[in-house]
């Protein structure tokens, strides 16, 4: 599941302060509000469809296609386009 970092490098890479700080609000954001939204609808308290205007009304899609962009040019650096396309192909899609 990870990846090694050549002999000479540290296994890492870098990101600006920024991107990071927004990276770990959205984030929180995104698990907290979840963890909130799913337990209404679980218990019967609320329609499913709060579930999307909370999606659409904080433009989730966006802001994670953003950081996705942040997090896949850092690792690009590192990795390399191709290396970091084949990572992403290994992700679970959702399908109809």
């Amino acid at each position: 599941m990870t990846e090694t970092a050549s002999q000479n490098q540290p296994d890492s890479v870098e990101m600006s302060l920024s991107d990071a700080i927004v990276a770990a609000r959205d984030l929180n954001e995104y698990v907290v509000s979840l963890d909130r939204i799913l337990s209404r609808i679980g218990t019967g308290g609320q329609d499913p469809e709060i579930l999307v205007r909370y999606i659409v009304d904080r433009d989730v899609r966006t802001r994670l296609a953003e950081m996705r962009n942040v997090i896949c040019t850092a690792l690009e650096s590192r990795l390399g386009e191709e290396r970091v396309d084949e990572i992403c192909e290994e992700a679970y899609f959702y399908t109809d």
